[in-house]
Formats: C-alpha cells, sequence, structure tokens
C-alpha cells in the first residue's frame, strides 16, 4: 500500500513507546473526559508543520501524526485551551504576546507551556490514568527542548536530537473555572 501524503513527521516523534493497548486505553479514558469540560475533538489535515490546533473551543489533530503522539498533543492542547479560556489564568498569557526582551519571553514561554502541561497532567489524572507521569513528563520535556530550540535557532529541530528521558515527574494543576470562547487559532509543531 503506497503511503498517504501527510505530515512529514509522521512516525518520528515517539518519546515512550507506549505499547498500543495502553495507549488505546489512554485515548478512550482522555477524550470523554476532555469533552465533558467542553471541548470538541476533531481530525483534519493540517498544513506541515502544525500537528494540532486549538481555539478555545475545539482541539484539531492531524490524522497522519502517530497516535502515541496524538495522544501528548490532546492533553497539551487540553492545557493551552483551559489557559486561553480561564479568567483567572489570562493575566498571564500578558508577558507571552507583549514581551519584546528575548530571554524574558523564553522564560515566560517555557512557563506557559509547562503550565499548559501541568493542566493537562490534571485531566490524564481525573480521566483515571495516574500510572503514565512520567510518560507525560517526558514527552512534556522533550517538547519543550523542540519547541525551545525553534525559538533559538528559527529553523525546526529534528525531534530525535530532543528526546528526553527520565526526566523530573511534573506535578497536576487544579483545573480552574472555564468560560467557554473561541480564541484565536493556536497551533502545535
Amino acid at each position: 500500500m503506497p503511503s498517504v501524503p501527510g505530515h512529514e513527521l509522521t512516525g518520528s516523534r515517539l518519546v515512550g513507546q507506549l505499547p498500543t493497548q495502553q495507549q488505546a486505553e489512554l485515548w478512550s479514558r482522555i477524550t470523554p473526559r476532555i469533552v465533558k469540560y467542553g471541548f470538541a475533538i476533531e481530525y483534519r489535515d493540517l498544513e506541515a508543520p502544525r500537528t494540532g490546533t486549538f481555539n478555545g473551543l475545539t482541539i484539531t489533530l492531524d490524522p497522519d501524526v502517530d497516535f502515541e503522539m496524538q495522544c501528548f498533543i490532546l492533553l497539551h492542547l487540553f492545557g493551552h485551551n483551559v489557559q486561553w479560556v480561564s479568567p483567572t489564568l489570562a493575566p498571564q498569557l500578558d508577558d507571552l504576546q507583549r514581551t519584546d526582551d528575548f530571554a524574558r519571553f523564553m522564560h515566560v514561554l517555557r512557563e506557559y507551556e509547562f503550565q499548559a502541561a501541568q493542566l493537562g497532567l490534571q485531566l490524564l489524572h481525573e480521566s483515571g490514568v495516574t500510572n503514565l507521569d512520567q510518560w507525560y513528563s517526558d514527552f512534556v520535556e522533550t517538547d519543550w527542548q523542540y519547541v525551545k530550540r525553534f525559538y533559538e535557532s528559527g529553523q525546526i529541530p529534528p525531534w530525535h536530537e530532543c528526546v528526553a528521558k527520565g526526566c523530573q515527574v511534573i506535578e497536576p494543576m487544579p483545573i480552574p473555572l472555564l468560560e467557554k470562547r473561541e480564541v484565536a487559532v493556536r497551533f502545535a509543531f
């Protein structure tokens, strides 16, 4: 069967290589919880290098991205959606959008990324999954290394050069009150 053209990173972004059964169970536990928070989940072919998008109401995943990566992206973009529609978290977005100093921006960006990750971990725990904290934390650190290198170089780095294992386990963050609204589309890459 010929390969279907699509995302250039298909299959190359595994970190923990969860067994297929665990991936399926993870997916089946987190998707209903995300929907119960009022976010829609959809698949759409996204322009490379995008792997997922969010807009405050919907999380969209590129179907060409490996399933394990889709699980991570879904959790992480859930966290970002929460950040953009929670009134209590809104002040933290100001520096991200208005900082001209690069060093300050990178510090704020790291806080933003890890807060989204903490919210994703909270969702994971609320979904009854409490045995994948290390897997998730390794993905979070790998994702941060990838994003950091992109902002420092202006080029998308090879994913395999960013893979981190055995990272410090992050802590979940309680999900605050949400005021659902559409925001400007943002994306993961």
